[in-house]
């Protein structure tokens, strides 16, 4: 996997952690919300320090469309791509180019 996609995965772990220890006053709906969002993030802290090895992307975000279909989670992902783009972009950017002078 490349490193730009694991930051990007370690980033929406720790704003699942955020999210969790943010969450307030526990009604049953919060509770099953903050539930939700353990269960889908529990095993990726598990691949994030095994390197991956193992990890089933499909599953992972099939489990992150449960989040964003029943509680309006979108930020998982959004994040996700912005973290992925911007560090795929600053990667690019340490390219150097030969200039031609002709």
């Amino acid at each position: 996997m490349e490193e730009n996609k694991k930051k990007a995965y370690l980033t929406i772990n720790y704003q699942a952690l955020l999210d969790i220890k943010n969450s307030g006053e526990f009604s049953k709906e919060k509770f099953n919300q903050v539930f939700r969002i353990a269960h889908v993030f529990h095993n990726l802290a598990l691949f994030i320090i095994e390197d991956f090895v193992g990890f089933d992307e499909d599953a992972f975000w099939r489990n992150v469309s449960g989040l964003e279909r029943d509680f309006g989670l979108t930020h998982y992902r959004t994040l996700f791509e912005k973290v992925n783009r911007e560090e795929l972009l600053s990667s690019l950017a340490i390219i150097q180019y030969p200039h031609s002078d002709s």
